[in-house]
């Protein structure tokens, strides 16, 4: 709007009163910034008359821009001290989630599933730059450096039960891991790594399950070249945008009244929709058990079915009210 009038003032003052167009660019701009340097040629009365409504209409237009600028920059710091405010004390409130950090590309569809089930977890990512994008997916976040005890005990990790470490670096996803152990011994802490060496560190650290992504990728290629069907069916579990189904694990806990009855006797798929892939006993995987294996408390079953079908199979394992 503000260009929009020195063009008119330009060529109004060039039409009226006949003057050279940089004349009248240099009086259009000295009467719209209200400077006061007076008429650089006399003016008509025409000339006069559109010198009062170019004040008029250009000094309203540029009190109107100044107004809703500091509107903007006073709003913008208001609200981005109070939404910062306010996501601190919903982290204080935060029990038993999981703590992401990093953002970057092994994150983001991490983060993503966490939300999709409904899992608490927060953030911790040191590039400011990707603030707004945290803020628009409504993720709680923090903008700190996860390597520092400062950042995890903002994150609350005294009451966390897991920690994702997911930074670009080895060294410092070791650092992640070395102090949110030291924080909190009883935290499970699953980190990332570029190759074996940074692995076995990061397991002497203290990290619980260390992922190598690029070993997984091989052996993604592998099993394309060699069992095409089987890692069709594999994305089909683990993408939620095919029919929701999903891996999950569950505990039985002693209170559960299938704790002591066979998995045939639970009847975890004939009622319940889901099927038993393994079962964890005091460290031993037990792949594909038979339908006569007996459930014990304390036992981990690896299930697979739909997603409500997960949560009310975990909640009678675990012998919680639906």
């Amino acid at each position: 709007m503000l260009v929009g009038w020195t063009l008119v003032g330009t060529a109004g003052f060039t039409t009226i009163e006949g003057w050279p167009a940089l004349d009248s660019l240099y009086m259009t701009i000295t009467t719209l910034s209200t400077v006061g340097y007076g008429e650089i040629h006399p003016l008509s009365g025409a000339g006069r008359l559109f010198a009062s409504f170019l004040i008029i209409g250009g000094l309203g237009t540029a009190i109107y821009t100044l107004t809703r600028l500091g509107q903007t920059v006073l709003e913008s710091e208001l609200l981005g001290g109070i939404g910062r405010r306010r996501m601190r004390n919903q982290l204080r409130t935060l029990e038993n989630h999981f703590i992401v950090c990093g953002f970057g590309r092994f994150a983001k569809p991490v983060t993503e599933e966490l939300a999709h089930k409904n899992v608490s977890f927060c953030v911790i990512e040191r590039n400011p730059v990707a603030e707004p994008h945290l803020a628009d997916l409504g993720y709680l976040f923090l903008i700190d450096d996860a390597t520092t005890d400062e950042a995890l005990q903002a994150a609350g990790i005294e009451r966390a039960q897991c920690v994702l470490a997911l930074l670009p670096s080895d060294a410092d996803n070791l650092y992640v891991t070395v102090a949110a152990k030291a924080l909190n011994p009883r935290l499970r802490v699953i980190a990332r790594a570029a190759d074996e060496g940074g692995e076995r560190k990061l397991l002497r650290g203290g990290a619980t399950v260390v992922v190598t992504p690029y070993r997984l990728t091989g052996l993604r290629i592998l099993q394309a070249a060699t069992s095409a069907t089987v890692l069709e069916f594999m994305d089909y579990v683990a993408d939620r945008h095919y029919l929701e189904m999903n891996l999950g694990e569950a505990m039985v806990s002693a209170r559960s009244p299938v704790a002591g009855t066979t998995i045939a006797g639970a009847r975890l798929h004939s009622e319940h929709g889901v099927i038993v892939v393994a079962v964890k006993r005091e460290g031993t995987m037990l792949f594909n058990p038979l339908p006569e294996e007996k459930l014990r408390a304390g036992d981990i079953l690896v299930i697979m079915g739909h997603a409500d079908q997960l949560r009310k199979t975990t909640r009678l394992l675990g012998a919680q009210p639906a």
